[in-house]
């Protein structure tokens, strides 16, 4: 039987002492009320004032993987396809759930601005994938959420953040839902202003984690 030379058993070796990406999903979960409602005023956006209310509850909860490769933008921001791995939200009674067929999030992290100096954001687009019924003659196409700290003091690096930060650290946060009506064949969407949010802990992490949240 012919034995492995030394070099192949230092290469074996190496490989199996190679770290290996560990996954970590972490969930973000977020309650708010509706601001904004299209109500078709000009003729270019689809009427929603019959199927929406101002003020209505909403809620967004999703569970992102934060291991996913950052593909940097710029030297302040790292996007992430894909690292949505399950989403659900519900506006009143209408709710839709599922993975998303495509999401890309962004982080930004002192991004330079010619009114404040430098901002923080966060932010994820989806599309597809989501499971939500016809409300009216409207039919879900999009989701998008945004996060924006003017002052640029909410995160000091572009990966994922763990625990969501507080949201009294935000100026802006926001939940666009953007909606077609197969009546009028226009688009129109609401938007909803985020009160609280939170990062829930299975009692089995709660060890590794519990530093994250002082």
């Amino acid at each position: 039987m012919k034995l492995a030379s030394p070099v192949s058993l230092v290469v074996l070796a190496l490989a199996l002492l190679a770290p290996r990406a560990q996954a970590e999903t972490v969930t973000h979960q977020f309650t708010g009320h509706i601001t904004t409602i299209t109500n078709g005023s000009g003729g270019s956006t689809a009427d929603l004032t019959g199927l929406f209310t101002m003020g209505e509850a909403v809620t967004l909860e999703y569970t992102i993987e934060r291991s996913t490769t950052p593909e940097p933008q710029d030297p302040h921001t790292s996007g992430y396809t894909g690292a949505l791995t399950a989403l659900s939200f519900s506006i009143g009674s209408w709710s839709g759930s599922g993975t998303p067929g495509y999401s890309f999030t962004t982080v930004l992290d002192n991004e330079p601005s010619p009114v404040s100096g430098v901002y923080d954001e966060y932010s994820a687009q989806v599309q597809g994938g989501i499971d939500a019924p016809p409300i009216g003659d409207a039919q879900l196409t999009s989701l998008t959420y945004t996060f924006d700290d003017v002052q640029g003091t909410v995160f000091n690096s572009t990966a994922i953040p763990a625990v969501f930060p507080d949201l009294s650290q935000f100026e802006g946060k926001t939940l666009t839902v953007l909606l077609f009506d197969m009546g009028t064949f226009k688009s129109g969407y609401v938007m909803a202003t985020f009160d609280s949010g939170s990062t829930p802990t299975e009692p089995s992490t709660w060890g590794r984690l519990k530093g994250l949240y002082h």
